[in-house]
C-alpha cells in the first residue's frame, strides 16, 4: 500500500461541536486573562521604571532632617551622614563630637557629606 492509498483512507478530523463554538464562557475566560496579564504587565513595568532618588538628593533630605535647634544632636546626625556616605573626616569633628564644648562649622560638615554623596554611586 503507498502511502498516498494510506492518506485517502483517513478519516477527517472530528472535533466535538462544543469544542468548535467560542461561547459566553469563553470569551469571559479570554478577557479574565486578558486582565491578569494586563496587571502582571502593568507591575512589572512599575518596578522598571520607577524613579530612583540620587544618593545626592537623600543627603539633602536626611540634612534638612536634621535641623534641630541643639548643636549637638545636628553634628551627631551630620557625622552619621557622613560615615554612611563614605565621606572624609572634616576638621576637629572628633573632638566636637567627645566634648559638648568644642564646635565644628555644621555648614563644612553639610557640605562634606553633600560631596560624599555626589561621588557616591546610585545603589
Amino acid at each position: 500500500m503507498s502511502p498516498e492509498d494510506l492518506v485517502s483512507q483517513l478519516a477527517g478530523i472530528r472535533i466535538p461541536e462544543g469544542f468548535a463554538r467560542v461561547g459566553v464562557r469563553d470569551a469571559l475566560t479570554i478577557v479574565a486573562l486578558g486582565l491578569v496579564a494586563g496587571l502582571m504587565i502593568s507591575a512589572v513595568l512599575r518596578l522598571v521604571t520607577l524613579r530612583r532618588e540620587r544618593p545626592v538628593d537623600e543627603a539633602r533630605r536626611a540634612i534638612h532632617a536634621l535641623a534641630d535647634p541643639d548643636p549637638q544632636v545636628r553634628v551627631t546626625g551630620l557625622a552619621i551622614l557622613l560615615r554612611d556616605q563614605g565621606g572624609e573626616q572634616v576638621e576637629g569633628l572628633k573632638r566636637a563630637l567627645y566634648d559638648p564644648r568644642e564646635t565644628v562649622d555644621p555648614i563644612a560638615l553639610e557640605a562634606a557629606v553633600l560631596s560624599a554623596a555626589r561621588r557616591r554611586k546610585r545603589p
